[in-house]
């Protein structure tokens, strides 16, 4: 039921024999071994909740290794960990997991953010004054820092006529005086 290719372990384990560094992508087999050792504790589930625990905190231990730039090298290249040094790293890794007692954790890969396409490239944007528009941004970025705070915003609303009001009567003529003054001044060409 669980298989893992051993193409190459033969030759490795003479190099390691041999003193050599070797680095074997171990996924496969590891997984592999793993794999088995969850389906004999389905099979004899005594000690199933531990079995579980330790084999899921190996393979994240594992993934984490090679998501962080510590796998072997045939997969990280030249800056890649000998076998014995991943075997390390990932043991070390473990430990920490274990000592923790909580259940493993599987890595969720982060959602990408959508990107909205430039706003150039709308129907419409051709008819857009951009010097008008810089020329109305620097209206209100009145620090001339190339952004507009939060207190620039907040006055931009508000000379606007767009700033969420509170239901106050008070405030709502005090914002509807500040619009109408506002809408005797110029904007800018």
């Amino acid at each position: 039921e669980f298989e893992a290719s051993h193409g190459t372990v033969a030759d490795l384990w003479h190099a390691h024999l041999r003193g050599e560094d070797t680095s074997m992508n171990p996924l496969g087999m590891v997984v592999a071994l793993l794999g088995a050792m969850e389906h004999a504790a389905m099979l004899n589930p005594a000690n199933k909740a531990d079995i579980f625990r330790w084999t899921g905190h190996c393979k994240e231990a594992m993934y984490t290794a090679f998501r962080t730039g510590r796998g072997t090298r045939d997969l990280s290249g030249p800056t890649g960990l000998t076998t014995e040094q991943f075997v390390e790293a990932v043991f070390e890794d473990l430990k920490k997991r274990m000592a923790s007692g909580e259940m493993p954790v599987p890595y969720e890969v982060p959602a990408k953010e959508e990107l909205a396409p430039s706003r150039k490239l709308r129907r419409g944007f051709e008819h857009v004054d951009e010097e008008g528009i810089k020329a109305f941004f620097e209206k209100y970025d009145t620090d001339a820092n190339g952004a507009i705070s939060f207190e620039e915003f907040v006055d931009m609303t508000l000379e606007l006529g767009i700033a969420p009001m509170k239901k106050d009567p008070e405030a709502v003529k005090h914002h509807e005086a500040r619009v109408a003054s506002h809408a005797s001044t110029e904007m800018p060409a």
